[in-house]
């Protein structure tokens, strides 16, 4: 027996997967009526490639959305397992913006097709998270041998457990130092 809150997420779930799937479909048919049928003279075979790449794409990331996130019920019509929860931060959520970026550019690129460079817009994305969650700290510690060499405490604390890169200690730091050497002392009023 499940509790409200999985039951929630499974309601939450059954819709994010519904509307995903008739935006699809109504994305698609879309470009297929107006692009390919309508507009066949300017459909060449650049545009079939990346089409059928991107909807491939956005069929793979559907397929491992709803696996994530398809309620599974018992024998007795009873909940047996909500999913993941689909609105959660991470990788859940890259993947619905993939998809959204290329209903997107589907839509776009139907009018002008120079809209398809505008799926770069993902790789550049990435790049920039990458930059900033991962290259980034790892320069401004000095590198990955000057945080082994360090030792375990600059390692974990970023650039020391004391202050910043430069040495220099922070208001809040400051303070939290000066009541370590007070010790703790009761307040009465």
């Amino acid at each position: 027996m499940a509790n409200s809150s999985q039951k929630k997420i499974a309601h939450e779930n059954t819709k994010t997967l519904l509307a995903l799937r008739k935006g699809f479909i109504w994305v698609n048919a879309f470009y297929i009526f107006y692009r390919i049928i309508y507009r066949w003279s300017t459909f060449g075979f650049t545009l079939a490639l990346g089409y059928l790449f991107t909807a491939g794409l956005t069929v793979f990331f559907y397929m491992q959305i709803n696996a994530m996130g398809r309620p599974r019920y018992n024998s007795k019509g009873e909940l047996a397992d909500a999913g993941e929860d689909l609105s959660q931060e991470g990788l859940i959520q890259y993947a619905f913006d993939i998809i959204y970026v290329t209903w997107f550019v589907h839509v776009t690129s139907a009018f002008w097709s120079k809209m398809w460079w505008f799926y770069l817009a993902i790789p550049a994305y990435a790049g920039w998270k990458a930059w900033h969650l991962a290259v980034k700290p790892m320069l401004a510690r000095g590198g990955i041998g000057a945080a082994a060499a360090a030792g375990d405490g600059a390692a974990a604390g970023g650039a020391g457990a004391s202050g910043s890169a430069d040495g220099t200690k922070s208001k809040r730091r400051e303070k939290m130092e000066k009541r370590a050497e007070k010790g703790s002392q009761v307040r009465y009023r």
